[in-house]
């Protein structure tokens, strides 16, 4: 079973407020802990799936999780909104004190850039 990660964070929208954020996996996180919280996809990052197709891939989804759930503890993480995806998620930019989070996941192997379309990882 999947279980979210939730971390406190100051989270910088319009302004700067002590915030929890989910984490659901390596590129997917909510703002907020209740039920209508809004989930946020990393815009330009693809993160390996919980539920992978393959051992190799759902470990390294774990570790994504695990990563971006380090990234955003305790940080300055600001929220810039791109739009929403086909599942009426927002996609948008998430930056940890200055660094974009999606990038530097890309740079340590845990996700690789939003091509535009699934890939598999296995």
């Amino acid at each position: 079973m999947n279980s979210h990660i939730i971390v406190s964070v100051l989270l910088c929208t319009l302004s700067c407020e002590p915030a929890e954020i989910r984490v659901w996996d390596g590129d997917s996180i909510r703002l907020g802990l209740t039920s209508d919280a809004e989930a946020v996809r990393i815009f330009n990052i693809d993160a390996p799936e919980i539920e992978g197709q393959c051992s190799d891939e759902t470990n390294l989804a774990q570790r994504s999780k695990n990563r971006l759930a380090a990234l955003l503890a305790g940080q300055r993480v600001e929220i810039k909104h791109q739009g929403k995806d086909r599942y009426g998620r927002s996609l948008a930019a998430v930056t940890v004190n200055g660094v974009d989070a999606g990038d530097l996941l890309v740079s340590e192997g845990l996700a690789r850039t939003w091509s535009g379309r699934r890939e598999l990882w296995c």
